[in-house]
């Protein structure tokens, strides 16, 4: 008959995978925040990184931003330039708008969801969590660690 004294019959989750765990989850963050599209089962845009097009003047004026919304390009036909400056900085603003509701629309469609979460928001609320269980974890550890020395203290007397 084995006892719960004995060590191998005892399996926590190692620190090492939980720590192996976030790590992952940081890097497919980090790579979101330098602007890499998460790879997609779909064929469709296969190898692809989701980008935003949007235009503005008649099409003369034509913005692209990619993940995380960084802007990629501004295409101009130099007859936006006969705009006045006020109205050129309009409209280099609606090409950039359209561009990123352009991009919201196509990762919505991509990831079947109405809204997209910033990745930088899900980094940091990843660091909470990390930290939290990283202390619980410990402290689980600590009083498991406690418990079976006790037990075994108690199987030596008894």
């Amino acid at each position: 008959m084995s006892r719960p004294l004995d060590d191998d019959e005892v399996e926590l989750t190692d620190q090492g995978e939980f720590d192996q765990g976030f790590a992952s989850a940081r890097e497919q963050l980090d790579d979101l925040l330098a602007g890499h599209a998460p790879e997609t089962d779909s064929e469709e845009g296969a190898g692809e990184e989701l980008r935003g097009v949007g235009e503005a003047a008649d099409g003369r004026i034509v913005a692209t931003v990619g993940v995380g919304g960084r802007l990629e390009s501004i295409n101009l036909d130099p007859r936006a330039l006969r705009s006045a400056p006020d109205q050129l900085g309009q409209q280099f603003t609606e090409s950039i708008n359209a561009a990123l509701d352009d991009l919201r629309s196509k990762a919505a469609q991509t990831t079947g969801q109405d809204t997209v979460v910033d990745p930088r928001v899900i980094a940091e609320d990843l660091d909470q969590v990390q930290n939290v269980l990283t202390e619980h974890v410990a402290s689980l550890t600590e009083r498991y660690d406690d418990a079976i020395a006790q037990l075994r203290r108690q199987a030596e007397e008894g």
